[in-house]
């Protein structure tokens, strides 16, 4: 279990970059609509897709994009998990977590807020995300 809470410790610290790639594909997606809908997009010197001569390149936007919807779904997949995760822990803790995993702040500064010490805190971290994994299958 001590490997589960480790491994879901190391998503938390992913979850600004989640946020980030969802944007990023999210914008893929869209300019590569853009192109379908024979607008030049971003870059002028492209011809309209539409055009006879470009099928092939039509049909590779049109993959692009089942690709980058695919990617998109995935990374969402893995927030939600995530978030039904953190939704099993009390509030207090819960902030606690996110404080030092996502915004990396000092772990001091969450133990003077919560009372606690640097060893119980981690403690009670450890404890709450490992009985939030049982309770969700483990999944993340």
């Amino acid at each position: 279990m001590k490997d589960s809470v480790r491994a879901f410790k190391n998503e938390l610290r992913n979850y600004d970059y989640y946020l980030s790639r969802i944007k990023e594909l999210n914008d893929q997606i869209e300019y590569c609509y853009h192109l379908l809908g024979g607008i030049k997009g971003l870059d002028p010197t492209k011809e309209p897709i539409h055009c006879p001569p470009n099928k092939d390149h039509e049909y590779k936007v049109r993959d692009d994009v089942e690709r980058y919807t695919q990617l998109l779904n995935d990374v969402k997949a893995k927030l939600k998990s995530i978030d039904k995760i953190l939704s099993l822990i009390e509030t207090p803790l819960k902030e606690a977590i996110f404080d030092v995993y996502v915004n990396e702040k000092q772990m001091s500064s969450i133990c003077k807020r919560l009372g606690l010490s640097s060893a119980g805190l981690d403690k009670r971290i450890n404890k709450a995300i490992e009985t939030a994994l049982q309770q969700s299958d483990g999944i993340i």
